[in-house]
């Protein structure tokens, strides 16, 4: 890798979860022994790293996971607040935060969704979201949007099912569309691994801003172009007339997992 051009932050933070070939993974290295302002990057990564951590433990993280698989329906928490939806994250251990902004202010209630959005098949692919805030950590609903707190992050994981390919998008109410895994390109590489193993994307999420909000995962077998996805999510939000309870599937390729969250 040239001296002169920087990896990217996604980059580097894929380089830290152990998600690059390993030929990437000796560029980078190799860059960010001759560059100091990449290794300061790479030190601020692991600074808010231990942040998390030391805050939101990991090996708790994991086994409320584990709980929630295994936890009737009913046990969920409800997904209303005060008489509105009032109202996160990866592979291996990235906890970088990553702000969505949205101009959203409104709380008008969403519907269930219309695409099958996590009841999986044992061993197939899925989509789960954890929620982390100081009031601990919880599953967010599968059937109804999940009420955040303000400052409550988001950690988006998901079972890839034996597919290759994964990328991640969020749409809000009024049609805004966000990359949020990868920030550019196409789907990346799902990690080798077990597929019915849950893992989580690179970063930590915080829906800023008010209202509702819906974040896709898509899992496929070859890579989706991302500017096609958010074009896709656009389409489905105005066939859906803005209503994001209405919104079907996007129609990209393979299988899509989605989930919904009311801002505060």
């Amino acid at each position: 890798m040239n001296a002169a051009v920087h990896p990217g932050q996604l980059a580097l933070r894929r380089r830290r979860a152990g998600e690059l070939a390993a030929s990437a993974a000796a560029a980078i290295d190799e860059h960010v022994a001759t560059c100091p302002e990449c290794r300061v990057r790479l030190r601020a990564a692991d600074d808010e790293q231990r942040r998390f951590e030391s805050s939101i433990s990991f090996d708790r993280f994991a086994a409320g996971v584990e709980r929630a698989s295994r936890a009737p329906a009913r046990a969920r928490r409800p997904a209303a607040r005060a008489g509105f939806y009032a109202a996160v994250a990866m592979a291996a251990g990235i906890a970088i935060v990553t702000t969505v902004r949205s101009p959203s202010d409104s709380r008008v209630p969403i519907g269930v969704s219309s695409i099958e959005s996590g009841n999986r098949i044992k061993g197939g692919a899925g989509m789960t979201v954890r929620v982390a805030g100081p009031s601990g950590q919880r599953t967010a609903a599968v059937d109804a949007p999940e009420p955040l707190a303000a400052g409550e992050r988001l950690r988006v994981g998901y079972q890839s099912g034996g597919h290759k390919y994964l990328l991640s998008l969020s749409i809000d109410e009024h049609g805004e569309v966000t990359a949020l895994y990868p920030e550019a390109g196409a789907s990346l590489p799902v990690p080798e691994g077990a597929p019915s193993v849950t893992r989580y994307l690179p970063d930590s999420l915080e829906l800023t801003g008010a209202g509702l909000e819906r974040i896709f995962v898509v899992l496929s077998d070859a890579p989706v172009d991302l500017d096609a996805a958010r074009r896709a999510a656009r389409a489905a939000y105005d066939r859906a007339g803005g209503d994001l309870g209405r919104i079907g599937k996007l129609g990209l390729p393979g299988e899509e997992f989605t989930r919904s969250f009311a801002k505060p």
